[in-house]
């Protein structure tokens, strides 16, 4: 009969004449329709917000070239060779584009003033504008070659700069000397016009006469730092590009186009879905019961229509219509609803300002939803309610006809069959059992190979599945009480005990969204204190090798200007309380003639660096009695040294995933090092000098780990006799270590306006580099915070939203009950036992279920801990969860103090009046 018209017509008739109890089941079924289409919005967000980082900084580059063996960059012929190649006159699928670039800090004037504007870190590139007008056919910047002196600047990097067109912008050579170049343009990032290197780590772009860029790197005249590439085929893969096989050893390449793929996928979208699937999960069941509720108001008038001629299909038809237009309704509200929730998401985790990030990739995220992504979602929304309705309203119309023109078809079917109930919940207790065991092992000893996608999604599925479990299991102990209990218990709780026996479904779905919106508190309790945890300044060390700040130089004048300034600028003077300098030697070290080699910084043990620097020892030798016995002895004796933590033995086998030393050591131990002059001798060369040392101890890390690797990695201390050896004649920078060395800085950097201040200055008066670890890290953590911050409160939305639709539940519940509970009322049983059973029953549901959702949330968050942190290396530590009990305990006891307060309203409601005029009320 759907194909009928009547029954459409029939179905929105009811609704419209039963408004008040139609805008309750809308609202409740809104609920699932809603959270989907607030995930939904945030995951377009983050989609289209990368695609569109992806298409202002790298545009038609996929790879870069970097090239291989110690020549200073690419010739001009073999660039040329390489080209050849490609272009659809080579045999290479590729379009190649040879550039000359060097990071550069620009500035708004050219004197080493403290006060003007600077932009440290910037990308300056050259190239051929007519090689760039066939790499990046779209765009209309390449028409007009640029001519020397001549520059085209992003227009983000010109906003903080303060320049516009016509203005000049000015940038450090290698020597230390400023070049000013005029701006032709500032036209907006977009393909190479914004290109900022490898996963845009630059701060802008500055594109430059060819020429221009190679005397700012310090390159030969004609040659190149690296070569572009973009596939001519944009179906190809992005994972790999091929190479002729006379070109074998040229280059390296880089894949940037893939990295900043992976840098677009954020995991917070992972773990908003996760929520949302939680919440998802409970709305589906809570969808399923007011479907069931309609169906059982109707019971009456389809036992009619049956009694005159109508069929059991033909009556269920007729209440299909009304639940998919029900269906539709709500599906449609959830929508409307959860998109205007998704954009106050989205702007309230990641607000509006440039440099917002997810995942700290410096991807700013604005409120998107593409049209591909609202369309396939909202038909997605639409079908799954449509779904739940339809699977619902198949129990419509079923029963006897007697009994359904009683109203009393659901009671009789459930009374029917105890034997076949006790297998059926024989059988769901033992799948539950079952469930509940496999999430134990997720939570206490599952050891993926890796955290991908999958495994994620195991984790999500078993975690809700398990919520669900326990609250089943909770519900059946609860009908066991009741029949085990019986009379004896009293009116009041054999009244509260029995309507679970007689409702399972319904009690099922009270107890569950209570567990979920618990379970979803507390999960996103104990993932916010590892993410707050993984990025608080009380994580590890906050400076470079124990000092608080520091500023790099890449020549002796840029480090005579930064002497200068620190004697000369008042407010240089005031907060730095002292400074010193180092040059960390990066030698290629090995262990053994036949180990691989490793980067390895060398520092000299110094009595300014040890005592201003504060070193820390992780393990020290027994012949010591202090840390600082340990440092004067490598001070003192050259053959004594002082290794980093990766070195030591800590009795367990190495992680297959990282690179060790083939043998791991104790303090007391004789090591030898082996050294080459050259980094690129063919495997198995015996190394250029020999030193065997002592080792006195192994130091903690001293440097921040954001820091270690660019500027001082496994760092090992050595005599300063042995350090000088090792930097004249083995010293070998990576490609990365631009820096000559290094002017440590002694303040407090508990000042974060003052450090601000600092760092500015420092730059603007030329420092190629300056930082104060304290400092980014506190603004790392305020971002974490944040974003935690936009997660709890997507979290509190979605239990709140769960906690509505109960109150539809619950008050639905009890308009159904009404004549049930008057006729109790008839029966001699008072108002005040009637209200005190039902605060009871609201009570162990809301208790038993908030119960079930600690458990589970518990369980989870730290089942998803585990994985997330099943990769590290044996000597790394991972981070606890934990959880807020204060926190917990105090929404707990607001929730239960909700799911009496829930039960009280429709309770009151149900029993106001005489017996008589809630039959009225109940037949009306």
């Amino acid at each position: 009969m759907l194909k009928r018209g009547i029954s459409w017509t029939m179905g929105a008739r009811y609704l419209r004449r039963q408004g008040r109890q139609t805008a309750l089941a809308v609202l409740a079924g809104a609920i699932g329709a809603m959270l989907l289409a607030m995930s939904m919005f945030h995951y377009g967000s983050v989609r289209e917000s990368g695609q569109q980082w992806l298409s202002r900084h790298f545009g038609p580059v996929d790879f870069a070239l970097a090239p291989s063996g110690k020549g200073n960059g690419f010739t001009a012929e073999r660039a040329q060779a390489i080209a050849a190649e490609g272009g659809g006159a080579g045999a290479m699928p590729y379009r190649y584009l040879p550039v000359a670039s060097v990071p550069a800090t620009l500035f708004a004037s050219p004197a080493n003033d403290a006060q003007s504007a600077s932009l440290p870190q910037a990308l300056a590139i050259g190239f051929e504008t007519a090689a760039a007008a066939s790499f990046e056919p779209g765009s209309r910047l390449w028409d007009d070659p640029l001519r020397p002196g001549e520059a085209l600047l992003d227009a983000e990097a010109a906003e903080a700069l303060g320049l516009v067109a016509g203005d000049v912008v000015y940038a450090d050579a290698p020597d230390g000397t400023r070049h000013g170049f005029k701006l032709r343009d500032a036209p907006p990032p977009s393909g190479l016009s914004g290109y900022r290197g490898e996963a845009a780590r630059q701060s802008g772009t500055l594109v430059l006469h060819p020429d221009d860029a190679r005397r700012l790197a310090g390159l030969p005249e004609g040659s190149f730092s690296a070569i572009l590439a973009t596939r001519m085929n944009p179906a190809d893969s992005v994972l790999g590009m091929s190479m002729p096989s006379g070109q074998d050893g040229w280059y390296q390449t880089r894949h940037v186009k893939q990295e900043a793929l992976g840098m677009t996928r954020s995991n917070l979208v992972v773990l908003i879905g996760v929520i949302s699937l939680t919440a998802i999960f409970s709305s589906a069941f809570l969808l399923r019961q007011i479907v069931l509720m309609l169906a059982d108001s109707r019971a009456e008038l389809y036992g009619v229509l049956r009694a005159i001629g109508l069929s059991r299909k033909q009556a269920r038809s007729l209440f299909r219509a009304e639940a998919l237009l029900l269906g539709l309704l709500s599906g449609l509200t959830g929508i409307a609803a959860g998109l205007a929730a998704g954009w106050g998401l989205v702007k309230a985790i990641y607000g509006s300002e440039l440099g917002r990030t997810a995942e700290a990739a410096g991807i700013p995220i604005e409120p998107h939803l593409p049209l591909p992504v609202l369309l396939v979602g909202a038909a997605s929304v639409l079908l799954l309610q449509m779904l739940l309705v339809l699977a619902a309203s198949r129990l419509a119309g079923s029963g006897p006809i007697v009994g359904a023109m009683r109203g009393s078809a659901r009671e009789g079917a459930a009374a029917s069959g105890k034997a076949g109930r006790s297998v059926r919940r024989a059988l769901a207790g033992a799948a539950a059992c079952v469930i509940l065991a496999l999430q134990a092992h997720q939570t206490w000893s599952w050891e993926p190979a890796a955290p991908d996608g999958l495994v994620m999604l195991r984790l999500a599925i078993v975690w809700i599945a398990s919520a669900a479990a326990l609250t089943l299991l909770l519900q059946l102990l609860l009908q066991a009480a009741g029949a085990r209990l019986g009379p004896r218990a009293g009116t009041s709780v054999l009244l509260a005990l029995r309507y679970s026996g007689q409702r399972p479904g319904r009690t099922f779905a009270v107890m569950l969204l209570f567990a979920v919106a618990m379970m979803t508190i507390t999960f996103t309790s104990g993932l916010s204190s590892l993410i707050l945890s993984n990025t608080s300044p009380a994580n590890g060390p906050q400076g470079l090798l124990g000092y608080s700040g520091f500023a790099a130089y890449e020549s002796e004048r840029e480090k005579q200007d930064m002497l200068e300034l620190l004697r000369t600028d008042e407010t240089l003077r005031e907060a730095v309380d002292g400074h010193v300098l180092v040059q960390p030697a990066m030698a290629s070290a090995t262990l053994s003639d036949s180990s691989a080699r490793s980067g390895q910084t060398f520092v000299p043990v110094r009595p300014e660096l040890v005592q201003g620097g504060d070193w820390k020892l992780l393990e020290r030798a027994s012949a010591f009695a202090s840390d600082q016995e340990a440092w004067a002895k490598v001070m003192a004796d050259k053959r004594s040294i002082i290794l980093p933590r990766s070195f030591k033995d800590y009795g367990v086998e190495p992680s297959g995933t990282f690179a060790y030393p083939e043998k791991r050591y104790r303090v007391g131990d004789t090591i030898e090092l082996g050294f080459y002059r050259d980094a690129f001798l063919p495997a198995g060369q015996p190394p250029d000098l020999k030193l065997s040392f002592t080792i006195a101890g192994f130091a903690e890390p001293n440097t921040s780990n954001s820091l270690n690797a660019a500027y001082v990695y496994d760092t090992t201390y050595v005599h300063p006799d042995i350090w000088r050896q090792l930097r004249e004649g083995y010293h070998r920078p990576w490609d990365t270590q631009k820096f000559q060395g290094l002017i440590l800085l002694q303040l407090d950097p508990s000042d974060l306006k003052r450090d601000e201040e600092i760092v500015s200055r420092l730059l603007s008066g030329g420092a190629s580099a300056a930082a104060i670890p304290y400092l980014d890290t506190v603004k790392e953590h305020a971002s974490s915070t944040r974003l935690v911050n936009g997660f709890l409160g997507f979290t509190a939305l979605s239990a709140a939203i769960g906690l509505l639709g109960l109150a539809v539940l619950q008050r639905r519940s009890m308009l159904d009950r009404e004549r049930e509970l008057a006729m109790l009322r008839c029966a001699g049983v008072s108002a005040k036992a009637l209200k005190r059973a039902l605060m009871l029953e609201g009570s162990l549901l809301g208790l038993l279920g908030l119960l079930a959702g600690v458990a589970a949330g518990w369980s989870g968050a730290i089942a998803f801990a585990r994985v997330l942190q099943s990769d590290l290396r044996p000597l790394e530590k991972p981070l606890p969860v934990d959880f807020d009990g204060l926190l917990l305990g105090g929404i707990l006891l607001t929730l239960a103090v909700l799911a009496v307060l829930l039960q009280a309203g429709p309770a009151r409601s149900a029993l106001r009046g005489t017996p008589v005029e809630s039959l009225r009320r109940a037949d009306a």
